[in-house]
């Protein structure tokens, strides 16, 4: 049976103890300049962080599932960003059981401190788990998140397919790629690219076929062929 804590404090508190005990202070400047400054950092490298979440889901458990969201808020109101990356991990596992009140949370997460560490683990680990599970959800949160101004909805909306493997559904991924194909954005024409270069694996002549009959960027078409131009070498 999986453990759960029903107090905020005592899993905070956990979690601030052990980051401020494994910090490094030159990784933390390290790792601030990778990202471009937009977070501080206590230096905890990436196995320590995963060490940290195995040792606080044995001692305390993770949140209770109706304490995800203030847990989730809370962590993404700190400055140091291993707060955001071990909340994201600690989320994924409730997503995976399909409450559809974590969307609201996955969207709060999106649009808060938004960059492509925590956006990108957000949309195929939290909100492509919650829209598996609640597939009639699916076209009324994509078209909201178009509706907005905001290119990591997009992004998003873009990504949460990547782990869906051959149950991608095609003609959505299809319509969103071509929907944003004049974006300036990098990182949509970049997302536009990583989405069909993971459906390539699965279908790659349907992916061939939307390339090479629509207008997209340079970058978005040399990611999207990447893997059947590196099959043709063999």
């Amino acid at each position: 049976m999986t453990k759960t804590c029903d107090n905020i404090l005592i899993i905070t508190e956990a979690l601030r103890m052990k980051f401020e005990a494994a910090a490094d202070e030159n990784y933390a400047k390290g790792m601030k300049a990778y990202m471009r400054n937009i977070s501080d950092f206590y230096g905890v490298t990436s196995p320590r962080r995963k060490e940290i979440l195995s040792q606080i889901k044995a001692e305390t458990g993770f949140p209770v599932a109706g304490l995800m969201d203030e847990f989730l808020k809370y962590a993404w109101m700190q400055p140091q960003r291993e707060w955001q990356y071990a909340a994201m991990e600690m989320m994924a596992p409730a997503a995976g059981k399909g409450d559809t009140a974590l969307l609201t949370t996955a969207e709060y997460m999106i649009t808060g401190k938004s960059w492509w560490d925590t956006v990108d683990y957000i949309a195929s680990n939290i909100v492509g788990q919650l829209l598996k599970k609640n597939k009639g959800e699916i076209t009324a949160v994509i078209e909201k998140w178009l509706k907005t101004d905001n290119h990591w909805l997009w992004r998003t909306a873009l990504l949460f397919q990547l782990k869906y493997g051959s149950n991608t559904d095609e003609k959505l991924l299809f319509g969103l790629c071509e929907q944003l194909a004049s974006e300036q954005d990098f990182f949509i024409r970049k997302g536009i690219g990583w989405a069909l270069r993971q459906y390539s694996k699965y279908n790659p002549e349907a992916v061939t076929v939307f390339v090479n009959t629509h207008t997209l960027s340079a970058l978005s078409r040399k990611e999207a062929l990447k893997v059947i131009e590196r099959a043709k070498t063999f």
